[in-house]
């Protein structure tokens, strides 16, 4: 029979020090500020129970809403410097911000930001001008993206 790790020792610990947050199993690691809750991925390893403090830290930090998309990538570096420096310290855990799992996260932000900016008309970087809108610096060209951050990325010329 093969024995089932889970994140249970550190769930439990992370529930009596923030009872004001639920944590709950699930398919993907997120937290949501309506609900106050912390969703995991039951399954122990090092990049899970990374994971696991960094979506705490969002609660803790009250991360619910970014203006610009640069916010986003600002709200998850830190995350992962509360995660990072407080947490996983106070939690006798090893974490860097030159871990793999740290740098993994914030370039896929990276890529995902880079991709939402690239011009459609001429492969140019854009800046965002409103809230999905993005302009060329470029080409002048206008474009809108959708929210895009668990699905699709897509680009629409205006």
């Amino acid at each position: 029979m093969v024995a089932t790790i889970t994140l249970s020792p550190i769930v439990k610990q992370l529930t009596s020090d923030y009872p004001e947050y639920q944590f709950q199993a699930g398919d993907v690691f997120s937290w949501s500020h309506h609900s106050r809750t912390i969703t995991y991925i039951n399954e122990a390893s090092p990049a899970a129970t990374a994971q696991l403090l960094h979506e705490t830290a969002h609660a803790i930090l009250d991360h619910h809403h970014y203006t610009r998309d640069i916010d986003l990538i600002a709200m998850e570096r830190q995350a992962w410097e509360l995660a990072v420096h407080h947490l996983a310290p106070h939690y006798n855990i090893t974490l860097a911000m030159n871990d793999d799992v740290v740098q993994d996260a914030l370039d896929s932000y990276r890529k995902w930001l880079h991709a939402r900016s690239t011009c459609p008309t001429c492969s140019a970087v854009g800046i965002e001008i409103a809230k999905h809108h993005y302009r060329c610096l470029h080409c002048a060209s206008n474009w809108r993206v959708n929210e895009a951050r668990s699905c699709e990325l897509r680009r629409y010329r205006k």
